[in-house]
């Protein structure tokens, strides 16, 4: 391959590291670029006005380090840092790294081979977040990188769209140049842009099944994409993706329209609306903006594949109608987000939009029935009463719910069922903190008052526990309740709830996970925020032969493949 016209002899590859306050982690980041078996490395830092130590711990990493120099930015923002560095570099091959993750040993080295190997333009590898809890691979449900490839076209890999980071890709740094490919200075998605065009222009891709980027999911708010607000990330999202569909439009070519409608309904698009309508409480300036910009980027899309889970769509479709607190409601069943205790009104008002928007459209209602029911009871059912006027809301939900789904609806709720006043609920304050599976189940709760009795309760009667033990908390009520399994009615769906003895009977609010999953337990539990059902199985030596029989059946299946 001929050198790069602006390349300096001896400088093989160019890593642009944009910083802005990453004080606690630039120091991995760079002993991880600079340790990298490269040679004629150059590793250009550009510092976005820091003001967090950020400076003094790369002065102290590169000192006495020929390959790398620090520049201080001119502008602000991290577009224009990654613009600057590029302006520095001198390298025949060009990279990128952010200043808070960490590059494994060879991954340049496996990139620049490639390169080196094919004259391709772009070379992308696989790569891991990890987080202080977890760690995952956003690839695994990419078909692009489930194997290798050479010189290949976006077209021949279109779910490579799915992946538009800037950090996991070797770019020819004259291809780069001749396609005037720069970083946009917004508050959200400054790569998707410059990603996507490189995607559309490169005649020739390379991929490799190596892992070389390690992103580190930053807790809390600190990353510069957790702070912007959520209004104005959005917006600038929208934006920079309708230029992105512009882009792959010019290609012509149906299945990568098809793969791109998929990442604005399944995910990308889905996910940053999802984190805008979780921020949404009430009526802002720019909401009109937000529903034209997300009607022009649908109109420039292909339709929804009908694939695609329907509770998504339907957030799509709703928020692109500006019914935002429905669409709110509609994106927290796909990842059943917690809200807020002082959003108990909010919450139940955006479950009654959504069920009086959906059931007007009997196509999507069809679909997502049972979602709705089951989020619809568990919102009746499992909410913790909160400031205001509660019992408002709570019997709007109820009427919105009852007029949907029937008058079976009642026998689901134990308030509708008992004739009881949600009032009651708030004043009873009733709290499971703890199920214990087995047998017997046990429940761990509190109330503000002991002249009730923890039941699991249905429409067709309660079932009482074999033993309460109660004793004084320092504000409540503290009491443990044992339930044998054999006094559970099969095909019966119970709840949690405190029983008064004149029959009126409150739902309780559940703080606490479900028992996990085991094969012989003869329970199951359904679980939804605050909500929790449970129903008994049959015992596990019937269920065991059918299970048998399940097993024998995929087992010859596979083996027919």
């Amino acid at each position: 391959m001929s050198e790069s016209p602006q390349s300096e002899e001896g400088v093989l590859l160019s890593i642009v590291i944009p910083t802005h306050n990453v004080r606690p982690w630039i120091a991995e980041t760079l002993y991880s670029v600079l340790g990298q078996d490269v040679d004629g490395l150059e590793v250009i830092v550009v510092d976005d006005h820091s003001d967090d130590g950020t400076v003094e711990v790369v002065e102290r990493c590169i000192a006495g380090d020929p390959r790398a120099r620090l520049v201080r930015a001119e502008s602000f923002g991290g577009g224009s840092a990654r613009n600057e560095g590029v302006r520095w570099a001198r390298g025949r091959y060009l990279a990128f790294a952010d200043g808070d993750d960490i590059v494994p040993d060879g991954a340049y080295r496996a990139m620049v081979a490639s390169l080196e190997r094919t004259g391709s333009q772009v070379v992308i590898g696989d790569y891991i977040k990890f987080s202080p809890a977890s760690t995952w691979r956003p690839t695994a449900s990419m078909t692009a990188f489930s194997q290798p490839a050479q010189g290949v076209s976006l077209t021949q890999i279109p779910t490579m769209i799915f992946s538009r980071p800037c950090w996991n890709k070797v770019f020819d740094r004259s291809f780069w140049l001749g396609n005037g490919i720069e970083f946009p200075d917004v508050v959200r998605s400054n790569d998707i842009v410059p990603m996507t065009t490189a995607y559309v222009k490169a005649s020739a891709i390379d991929v490799i099944e190596d892992v070389v980027y390690l992103y580190r999911d930053r807790p809390g708010g600190s990353s510069m994409t957790a702070k912007a607000p959520s209004s104005a990330a959005f917006i600038s999202y929208l934006t920079q993706e309708a230029i992105c569909a512009d882009l792959l439009s010019s290609v012509g070519e149906p299945e990568l329209e098809s793969r791109y409608a998929a990442l604005i309904y399944d995910r990308d698009g889905f996910f940053h609306a999802r984190k805008f309508l979780s921020a949404w409480s009430g009526e802002r300036d720019d909401d009109g903006r937000v529903v034209a910009l997300l009607e022009e980027l649908l109109e420039r899309c292909a339709p929804a594949p009908r694939w695609i889970d329907a509770r998504k769509r339907m957030t799509m479709h709703l928020l692109r109608r500006g019914e935002f607190l429905a669409a709110r409601a509609a994106a927290q069943t796909v990842d059943g987000g917690a809200w807020r205790a002082e959003d108990a009104g909010t919450r139940m008002d955006a479950w009654t939009a959504l069920l009086k928007s959906v059931v007007a459209e009997p196509e999507l209602f069809a679909e997502v029935e049972r979602v709705l029911r089951t989020g619809a009871l568990a919102t009746l059912g499992g909410i913790r009463p909160g400031a205001g006027d509660f019992e408002a809301h709570w019997d709007r939900l109820a009427e919105a719910a009852v007029s949907v789904f029937g008058d079976e609806v009642r026998a689901e709720i134990p308030e509708l069922g008992s004739g009881t006043p949600v009032a009651v609920r708030a004043e009873t304050g009733g709290t499971v903190s703890a199920i214990f599976g087995g047998d017997p189940v046990r429940l761990h709760g509190s109330s503000s008052t002991d002249d009730v009795v923890p039941v699991l309760w249905s429409s067709e009667g309660c079932v009482h526990p074999v033993r309460v033990d109660w004793r004084r908390g320092q504000d409540s009520a503290v009491w443990d309740a044992e339930f044998r399994v054999s006094h559970l009615p099969r095909g019966r769906e119970l709840q949690p709830a405190l029983r008064f003895a004149d029959g009126r009977t409150v739902a309780v609010h559940v703080d606490a996970p479900v028992p996990e999953y085991r094969r012989l337990e003869n329970v199951l539990y359904e679980q939804e925020q605050g909500w929790v059902r449970l129903s008994r199985r049959r015992h596990w030596l019937v269920r065991a032969p059918r299970r048998a029989l399940i097993t024998v059946r995929d087992r010859l299946r596979a083996l027919r493949r």
